[in-house]
This record gives structure tokens, C-alpha cells and sequence, in this order.
């Protein structure tokens, strides 16, 4: 006889029995009395240190928690080890199941991943643009991240000027542009799905420095900022990063997720901020190539980046990792030096 916990399916409550088995079948007696054919009882995968459990073919099942009583039943029920089991028991079978494990999420994480949010996001409708952009826009002014513009008249009327200057002839969506006060944000400008595009007072104050002039130069450093805005919503950036981030997400939740909810979501934010970065070089590519149409010097562009790199350095470092710019963005300092090559190119 062998002592035994019986669990009935309905509840939680642990019966004490004594197990036995014989004729084929196995016998359970104690604070209840089952009979169960061996044949439709099925034993799980042992474990070290762990109960051996049947399951049996109405939903019960019994664990024996004497590792010293599992021969015994091994032998009673006929059990043979799979061939997953014994190829987990040979050192060399695992290291090759383990690389070509490693191998196979590598590919998905790098190559499969973004492949399908590509797919998956072309199949996304425009009218989600448009929802998505005026809801993310409604909760930041609600929230009191952006105010009105303080600056005056006359600079809004330029600035106006200039993007309408900076679109495209044909733009995806409709473009608008909306100059707001956002100490919060501090020098920033985003591009909204729904073809909105934001620049903070503040960047504008940096672009004019201290002379406060909005001088030739200021004009095409504003110039590039609006034309790399611009190259995210053409190239429809803000769905396809939603896209991206809710694979990678369901990805590093599958294969994170039971052992830590940090473990799940450091992968997804890693991986993101790689793809933010590619989305920004791709959009700097798309303003200096609108800057060479227009004839307008890539430069200016360039030295605000360096500007931008600058006072994102002064920041605490606690503060640099929450600021948007610190943690999406590109080291700007490399940013500016692809600018300035871009340069060479157009001065030839």
C-alpha cells in the first residue's frame, strides 16, 4: 500500500488514501474509495523533489509524494521514458536543442518581428491615424502638457511659412502645425498619427538662442526639425511603433512572463527603443533630403541636434531616462555628424 493525496476535481480538499494496484487496475481507499483501470490512467513526467501524479480518466488524479514509491509505480503502469525525456538526459542532445532554440528566437526577434508588424501594420486603415492622433493630442492638452504658445504673432506666421514650405506637394494625410508651450516636454517636437506636428515653444527658443533672433540660420534649423516631423508621418511611424510594440510585447510576454513581469517588459522596451532610433535616422534622412530641394543648408540642423545633446547632458541622469528625447532618440551627437556628411555632400 502506498500513502497518496487524492484530489477530486470539485474542490480543492486533499483526501488521504492508501494506494494499491493489482489486475489491472489501481485501488484507492481511504476518506474515499475509487477503482480506476491502469489503462486509463495516465502518469505524469516525473520531476526530482516533486510528487509522482496520475491523472485518471474522469478528471481526478492522486500525487504520491514518496519519491522512494515512484519505481513502484513506474514499473506498475509500464512507464516509458519519451524521446524528448531521454534526449533531455544527454548533455550533447540538449546544447544543440538549446542553440537551435536561441537560434530560432533570435531570427524572430530581429527578422520575424518586424517583418510582421510591417505586414500587420499596412493592413491597419487610415481612420485609425486619424483616432489615435486626436486621442493622443486630447490627453496631452488635458493634462496640461501643452499650452498655448506664448510666442508672438509674427513668429507663428513665420513658422507657419515655413512648414507649408517644408510639405510635400502631395503629403500622405492632410498636415498641420501646432506651436505650443511645453515646459514638460522642454526643447521637442512629435509628430501625431493624424498628421498633426507639434513643436514646443521651447525648441523654437533653442533654435533662436540667445540673441533672439529668428535669423537665417534659426529658420533652417526649424526648417530641418519640421521637414524630419514631416518624414515620420509619411512614413507613417507612429503605426507601425504601436504595431511593433504590441508584437514585441505578446513575444517577450510569452516567453518572459511566467518568470517576471520586469523580465516580460524589458525585452519590449529594449527592442522599441532600437526601432525608435532606426525611425528617427530614417526621418533625418527624409529632412535633409527635403532641405537639399529647398536649397536650404543642412547645417543649422546639425549644430541644433548638437544643442539639443548639450542640455540633455546637464539633465540629472534620473531625468535624462524619462525625458522622450534622452530615451528615444539617437546619440545626438552621431546624429549631427550624419547631418554634417549629408552636408559635405550637398556643398559639392
Amino acid at each position: 500500500m502506498i500513502s497518496a493525496h487524492y484530489f477530486d476535481g470539485h474542490s480543492a480538499r486533499l483526501h488521504h488514501v492508501e494506494l494499491s494496484a493489482a489486475n489491472g487496475a489501481i485501488h484507492l481507499r481511504g476518506d474515499t474509495e475509487r477503482t480506476y483501470s491502469m489503462a486509463g490512467t495516465r502518469l505524469a513526467e516525473p520531476f526530482a523533489h516533486a510528487p509522482t501524479v496520475l491523472y485518471f480518466n474522469d478528471g481526478t488524479h492522486a500525487e504520491v509524494p514518496d519519491a522512494a514509491m515512484r519505481p513502484l509505480l513506474l514499473d506498475a503502469l509500464g512507464y516509458r521514458k519519451s524521446r524528448v525525456v531521454r534526449w533531455q538526459e544527454h548533455s550533447a542532445a540538449a546544447l544543440v536543442a538549446l542553440a537551435l532554440l536561441v537560434t530560432l528566437i533570435a531570427s524572430a526577434w530581429f527578422w520575424g518581428l518586424p517583418a510582421a508588424a510591417e505586414r500587420l501594420s499596412r493592413a491597419i486603415p487610415p481612420s485609425a491615424d486619424h483616432a489615435l492622433g486626436r486621442h493622443a493630442l486630447a490627453v496631452l492638452q488635458k493634462q496640461g502638457i501643452l499650452n498655448p504658445s506664448r510666442l508672438g504673432d509674427e513668429r507663428l506666421h513665420v513658422l507657419e511659412g515655413m512648414f507649408q514650405r517644408m510639405k510635400p506637394a502631395t503629403p500622405r494625410i492632410p498636415l498641420r502645425l501646432l506651436v505650443a508651450n511645453a515646459p514638460r516636454l522642454g526643447p521637442n517636437a512629435l509628430a501625431f498619427p493624424d498628421g498633426t506636428i507639434v513643436v514646443t515653444d521651447q525648441l523654437v527658443g533653442t533654435a533662436i538662442g540667445e540673441k533672439g533672433e529668428l535669423d537665417a540660420r534659426a529658420a533652417a534649423a526649424l526648417a530641418g526639425v519640421l521637414a524630419h516631423e514631416i518624414g515620420h508621418i509619411e512614413m507613417r511611424h507612429s503605426v507601425r511603433s504601436i504595431t511593433r510594440s504590441s508584437l514585441t510585447a505578446a513575444l517577450s510576454a510569452t516567453l518572459f512572463g511566467d518568470f517576471s513581469a520586469v523580465a516580460a517588459g524589458l525585452p519590449a522596451l529594449l527592442g522599441n527603443m532600437e526601432y525608435s532610433r532606426e525611425m528617427e535616422l530614417a526621418a533625418d534622412e527624409h529632412a535633409a533630403a527635403a532641405l537639399r530641394r529647398h536649397g536650404i543648408s543642412i547645417l543649422p540642423l546639425a549644430d541644433l541636434f548638437d544643442q539639443l545633446d548639450e542640455k540633455a547632458d546637464k539633465m540629472p541622469k534620473f531625468l535624462r531616462q524619462v525625458m522622450s528625447y534622452a530615451s528615444t532618440h539617437p546619440d545626438g551627437y552621431a546624429r549631427s555628424q550624419r547631418l554634417r556628411e549629408a552636408a559635405a555632400g550637398q556643398e559639392k
